[in-house]
C-alpha cells in the first residue's frame, strides 16, 4: 500500500484492534481519541469496561493551577466525567472499580452513587482512594474530617476478591461476607475492629496497612498470607502474635514493635525491617532486633535500616547472630558512621551465603545513638575474613556514593578481602553539583585503580 496515499495508517486496522489498542489506556485519554477522525468518533464507546479506573491526578494533569477555585471548577469536572461515563455502560459485568479522588468534600452523594454503581454490577475488585498526597503521617489523616462513608450495600458484596480502602469511613465488622477476599489494603484508616475482618478471610493472600490508627492487630493467623506489610501505624495492642507458614514478604516499617511468631516459612523472598520513626530505645532492644531477625532468616532479600545496625551490637553476641542468616541479598540503610560499623560487621557476618551487597546511603538519623570510639581510619585495615567474602560475595553496590572517606574505607576493605567479587556498583545521587560529582568521580577513579583485590574478574563500574 502506498503510504503518500493513506498516511493514518492507524486508522485502516480492524474494529477489534482499534478496540485493543483503545481499552488499554486511561479512561479519559479513550475518550480523547474520539476527536481524531470520524472513524474514531464512537470507538470508544463500544470497548469493554471490566476494568474501570478514574484518577484525578491523571485527569487533572493537563489543568495546572494553583488556584483554589480553578481546581475546585476542574474537580466538578472531573465528577461529572465519572458520571458521564458509567451512564453510558450497559449491564456488562465489571471486574474492578477505582477511584482516586483527593479532598472529596462537596461530593458525598457523588461518590456514594458511583460506588453503589459498582455494587451493583457486582464489582470483584473495588479500590477507593480519597486521601490526600500531602499527608506524610496517620496524625494529619487523623485530624482531617473523614466524609466519604461506605454505602450499606458495600458490605453485602458477596464476591470480593480485593477491597483497598484508603481515607473512607469503613466498619470492618460489617462484611457479611468476607470470605472469599484475598487482598485486602488499608491506609489512612482507624482499624478499631480489624480482627474482626482478618479472622474471617481464610483465602487472605496479601494484607497491607499503612498509616493507620487504632490498629488492633492482635493476631494473623493466615495459611494462605504470602505477604505482609505494616507501615507507619499507631497500634492499640502491644504486640501481635503471627502464624505465618506460606509468608513469602514481610515488610516492617515504624518504630519498635514486638512480634510473637508462632511458624514462619523458610523460603521467604524479602523482608524489610526499617525502624526509623522510632525515637527510643533501651539497654533490651537490641537483643530484641537480633530475636526479629532469627525469625527471619529464611529471607533471600534482607533490608535493614541504620538504627537497627546501630543497635543490634548489643545483643547477647557482637559478632555474629544465633543462626546463620539464609540472604543472598544484603541491604543496608546506613551513614555509614562509626557506630554502625559494629553493627555492619556484625550483618556480614551473619550471612554466609551472601551474593550482593548493598550500601544505601540515607540522611542522619535525628535520634542521637550512643557515642562511638571506633576509629574509622583503622577500623577497616584489620584482616576480616567472614565467609561470604571468601565464596560467594560476588557483586557489591554503593547507592549515593558521594567520595566520602568512611565510604572509600569500608569500599577497600570489601574489595581488598572479596576474593571472588565480581563487580561494584557506584551510584550517584540524584541533583549532586557538578563540584560534587568531580569529587566523586576522582573518588571512583581512586577506587579502581588503588585499591588491591585478591579477584581476577572483578570490574568497578560508577553510574549517573
Amino acid at each position: 500500500m502506498d503510504s503518500r496515499r493513506n498516511p493514518d495508517k492507524l486508522s485502516n486496522l480492524p474494529n477489534f484492534l482499534l478496540l485493543l489498542i483503545i481499552s488499554s489506556l486511561p479512561i479519559n485519554e479513550a475518550v480523547k481519541t474520539s476527536v481524531l477522525s470520524k472513524r474514531w468518533k464512537n470507538l470508544y464507546r463500544e470497548i469493554s469496561m471490566a476494568n474501570i479506573v478514574f484518577k484525578e491526578s491523571e485527569f487533572m494533569k493537563c489543568y495546572v493551577s494553583d488556584d483554589e477555585d480553578t481546581k475546585r471548577v476542574n474537580k466538578v469536572s472531573f465528577v461529572c466525567f465519572m458520571h458521564g461515563w458509567v451512564s453510558r455502560l450497559s449491564g456488562e459485568v465489571i471486574e474492578s472499580f477505582e477511584i482516586y479522588l483527593s479532598k472529596p468534600v462537596g461530593f458525598v452523594n457523588d461518590i456514594k452513587s458511583l460506588i453503589e454503581f459498582a455494587v451493583s454490577k457486582q464489582v470483584k475488585n473495588l479500590v477507593l482512594d480519597f486521601s490526600d498526597p500531602s499527608w506524610i503521617t496517620h496524625n494529619e489523616a487523623a485530624s482531617e474530617e473523614n466524609v466519604v462513608q461506605l454505602p450499606d450495600s458495600v458490605y453485602n458484596l458477596t464476591n470480593l476478591n480485593t477491597l483497598k480502602l484508603f481515607f473512607c469511613k469503613f466498619d470492618p465488622s460489617r462484611l457479611t461476607n468476607p470470605g472469599s477476599l484475598k487482598i485486602l489494603s488499608f491506609r489512612w484508616i482507624q482499624l478499631k475492629r480489624i480482627m474482626s475482618l482478618i479472622s474471617k478471610t481464610p483465602f487472605l493472600e496479601i494484607l497491607s496497612i499503612q498509616n493507620c490508627w487504632n490498629v488492633n492487630l492482635e493476631s494473623i493467623t493466615g495459611n494462605r498470607l504470602s505477604e505482609l506489610v505494616l507501615e507507619n501505624c499507631d497500634f492499640s495492642v502491644e504486640y501481635s502474635t503471627l502464624d505465618l507458614p506460606n509468608i513469602l514478604i514481610f515488610k516492617y516499617f515504624g518504630k519498635v514493635r514486638y512480634f510473637q511468631f508462632l511458624r514462619v516459612n523458610r523460603i521467604m523472598k524479602e523482608a524489610i525491617l526499617d525502624f526509623g520513626a522510632e525515637t527510643e530505645y533501651d539497654e533490651e532492644t537490641g537483643t530484641q532486633l537480633c530475636g526479629l531477625l532469627y525469625e527471619l532468616l529464611s529471607a533471600r532479600t534482607l533490608t535493614v535500616c541504620p538504627f537497627l545496625v546501630q543497635l543490634i551490637q548489643d545483643g547477647e553476641d557482637p559478632v555474629k547472630l544465633q543462626a546463620p542468616m539464609e540472604t543472598r541479598h544484603l541491604v543496608i540503610k546506613t551513614n555509614l558512621l562509626p557506630n554502625e560499623f559494629i553493627g555492619i560487621r556484625l550483618m556480614i557476618n551473619s550471612c554466609p551465603d551472601l551474593e550482593t551487597l548493598t550500601f544505601q546511603m540515607v540522611a542522619p538519623r535525628l535520634v542521637p545513638m550512643t557515642a562511638s570510639r571506633i576509629d574509622p581510619k583503622t577500623y577497616w585495615r584489620f584482616e576480616i575474613n567472614h565467609k561470604c567474602l571468601k565464596g560467594t560475595l560476588k557483586v557489591v553496590e554503593l547507592r549515593n556514593f558521594t567520595g566520602g572517606l568512611n565510604e572509600l574505607n569500608v569500599l577497600e576493605f570489601l574489595i581488598r578481602c572479596g576474593r571472588v567479587l565480581e563487580r561494584v556498583d557506584l551510584y550517584l545521587p540524584h541533583g549532586m553539583e557538578d563540584s560534587q560529582k568531580l569529587k566523586a568521580r576522582v573518588a571512583a577513579v581512586t577506587v579502581s585503580t588503588t585499591f588491591k583485590t585478591p579477584s581476577k574478574r572483578l570490574s568497578i563500574f560508577l553510574y549517573g
